[in-house]
């Protein structure tokens, strides 16, 4: 199964998706957005979260490059370090500025 897609959205709020799909529809990007891991892609990963996702995506070659950000509402102490830990691009804290997911989409051009 092969899927093509600029961004993947996974966030347990509809709310959450629906506004960040509109936004990067908006600017002529395609999307998947899901509510869970399990409905993201056929990874079998037990007790999966975000953190543990990251890591299987950038500890893989083929899918390394891929940027990865968490639109997150823990703590700054804990995605800034979990943010290293995993190798992730970058964190974004619910509630989050649009300007913000904005340079965070200029990356894909």
């Amino acid at each position: 199964m092969h899927f093509h897609y600029d961004i993947l959205i996974i966030d347990d709020s509809k709310f959450i998706i629906e506004l960040l799909t509109d936004i990067i529809e908006s600017k002529g990007l395609t999307c998947k957005a899901v509510e869970n891991l399990s409905s993201a892609m056929d990874v079998n990963l037990p007790g999966a979260n975000g953190y543990k996702f990251c890591e299987k995506i950038k500890s893989t070659e083929k899918f390394k490059n891929i940027l990865i950000y968490y639109f997150t509402g823990v703590s700054e102490a804990e995605v800034s370090i979990k943010t290293l830990e995993t190798r992730a691009d970058g964190y974004l804290k619910k509630s989050f500025d649009l300007s913000n997911f904005n340079d965070i989409l200029e990356h894909l051009d």
